[in-house]
């Protein structure tokens, strides 16, 4: 497993100081991170979990918090998220300070983030710094339902290769490689499912349900015909309404078409970002 730097403390130009997160700095976070979209935020949610895990970093001027952002490492790579900045301190350096030091910490391999396909700005700022747009993926929604389906979870990873058209899935907004250790991790895990057609696999979908969103069942990646993907979909409302959730996120590369589909919302597209360091 690829070693990395922990660096508590980074001291920058312009009294600017980057230290890893403490509880106490958790009030005067959220207390910026209020309105960051028109519903809110959710870096309440993540914060504890984020906190103890040790890759979240906040940025302080003169004893204030500023910024906040949060790294996680995996065995393969590193994920960058939840990047915030005080809405009096934007647009002076600052995010690109704290990306800065983000790649400090990773020091080598392989980065990735998400970013909001209208948010030009950070768009901007990432591609200054050297990230290419690897792919972008749509956001759908849909409520948990009592459907029919035939749908299976995998027990193998033979005919799914054809149907895998991705480098990545999404996992609690997590971005992770779809490689094919990965894929036998996941067939493992049952969280492969198989929708079949005429005796051959007709779509595939990935499921997840984040520890940090236990109310949200999420499809990471879905590909296949039009039918076997529908299935999936029904198959995704039945479970989430077994479980209780309250509502369904559906992740999808653009390229991959569901706008047929009558019971999805089509939300926001995203751009994934990648680098290497």
């Amino acid at each position: 497993m690829r070693q990395y730097a922990k660096l508590d403390n980074w001291q920058l130009r312009e009294n600017i100081m980057i230290r890893s997160a403490q509880q106490a700095d958790k009030h005067s976070v959220l207390e910026f991170c209020k309105y960051t979209f028109s519903w809110g935020d959710y870096i309440a949610d993540v914060w504890d979990s984020w906190q103890s895990k040790g890759g979240l970093y906040v940025s302080e001027q003169d004893g204030l918090v500023v910024g906040v952002y949060n790294v996680a490492f995996f065995e393969k790579e590193a994920w960058l998220e939840g990047m915030r900045v005080r809405p009096q301190y934007r647009k002076k350096g600052l995010g690109k300070k704290m990306l800065a030091h983000a790649e400090s910490v990773i020091k080598n391999g392989t980065i990735r983030l998400i970013i909001e396909s209208e948010n030009h700005p950070s768009i901007a700022l990432v591609k200054s710094m050297g990230y290419a747009l690897e792919e972008k993926w749509r956001l759908y929604s849909m409520a948990p339902e009592k459907l029919e389906s035939h749908v299976i979870t995998a027990d193998t990873p033979d005919g799914l290769d054809e149907f895998i058209t991705s480098t990545t899935y999404a996992d609690s907004w997590k971005w992770l490689p779809l490689d094919k250790e990965e894929v036998e991790r996941l067939v493992k895990q049952k969280r492969i499912l198989v929708s079949y057609q005429n005796d051959r696999v007709s779509a595939i979908g990935i499921w997840n349900r984040s520890k940090d969103f236990p109310a949200v069942f999420q499809l990471g990646f879905v590909n296949g015909t039009k039918e076997g993907m529908s299935d999936i979909l029904r198959y995704v409302q039945k479970k989430a309404h077994e479980l209780g959730c309250e509502r369904i996120q559906v992740f999808a590369q653009e390229k991959i078409s569901l706008e047929e589909t009558s019971f999805l919302e089509k939300k926001s597209l995203f751009y994934l970002m990648k680098k290497e360091l």
